[in-house]
């Protein structure tokens, strides 16, 4: 007997569920399959229905795994007196992390100030900067903020050993060596965020 069965659908999100988990408006999730950072198809009818796995993927590197309530976006600040930097860096977030909340801050005093009033889940700070180095803004955040960025990446064109005059790093901060290699920066930035959503 030939087994007439339709197969099931695989599963799948409506873009207004992708974009309620994520904290975003559906023209933002639209968009994103658009640029195929989310893999979709449309139904007879003409809807989008988005890849389960490629979803859940998005879900992870966002933080936002829960079902019940909307999650927040992840934020990222990007602390650099060169803008080119503060660009190429905004560049690479953007790729790296797309749903996340970015902001960006010219010096170490404007970071702090911000931090203070919210702390972002990503912090990506130069070292070598006027007025207040990057590693003096990261010992007054250990010392004064409460809360702390989870992921903490510092970038410079130094090595530690010569900024070691200005101070060693917590260990805790990443350190990232300028010129980026760009495919590696996004790597680390999705990696570092899906590894600690994954802890218990």
């Amino acid at each position: 007997m030939t087994d007439t069965t339709t197969p099931a659908s695989p599963a799948s999100y409506s873009t207004a569920e992708v974009a309620r988990r994520l904290g975003v408006s559906i023209p933002t999730v639209q968009r994103w399959v658009d640029l195929g950072h989310l893999k979709a198809w449309k139904t007879v009818g003409g809807h989008r229905r988005i890849e389960a796995a490629s979803a859940e993927r998005m879900f992870r590197s966002q933080g936002a795994v829960g079902t019940s309530a909307p999650a927040a976006p992840l934020s990222v600040m990007i602390v650099d007196d060169n803008p080119d930097d503060r660009d190429l860096l905004t560049a690479l977030v953007e790729a790296a992390l797309p749903a996340a909340r970015l902001s960006t801050a010219e010096n170490a005093f404007q970071a702090l100030v911000s931090i203070g009033h919210r702390a972002p889940d990503v912090l990506i700070t130069d070292i070598v900067m006027p007025h207040m180095n990057g590693v003096e803004m990261l010992r007054q955040l250990a010392t004064q903020c409460v809360v702390r960025p989870r992921h903490i990446f510092a970038v410079s064109s130094q090595l530690p050993r010569q900024f070691a005059p200005l101070g060693t790093l917590p260990d805790d901060v990443t350190f990232v060596a300028k010129p980026i290699e760009p495919d590696a920066f996004i790597q680390m930035l999705q990696g570092a965020v899906a590894s600690a959503d994954n802890l218990p």
